[in-house]
């Protein structure tokens, strides 16, 4: 028996999407097609060529450093897409004194 706030247990899908290939998401990133369904063409995620510096810097250090002025979500999408075709955990680091993305 559930007491008055307990909550059924149920399962989550986190996601009916394939698991992306990296191949893919560098495409993306450049706004090309993709051999996968991955993306939404209603979320940006081609990036600019200081977002770019941003993403491959990501890339190698495993975390996204989000800088004080802030930062486009086309870089945080394409990052967290990066992260699960390399089975990575999807890290950010905002700077100190930002409070937005």
């Amino acid at each position: 028996m559930l007491g008055p706030f307990a909550l059924p247990h149920f399962s989550l899908k986190i996601s009916d999407m394939p698991k992306p290939d990296k191949n893919d998401v560098e495409r993306l990133s450049r706004g090309e097609s993709t051999r996968g369904r991955i993306g939404n063409r209603g979320v940006g995620h081609r990036l600019t060529q200081k977002e770019r510096i941003l993403f491959e810097a990501a890339k190698r250090q495993a975390f996204l450093k989000i800088p004080v002025a802030g930062i486009r979500k086309n870089v945080i999408n394409i990052y967290r897409l990066w992260c699960q075709a390399a089975d990575r955990e999807f890290v950010t680091r905002k700077h100190k004194g930002s409070d937005r993305f």
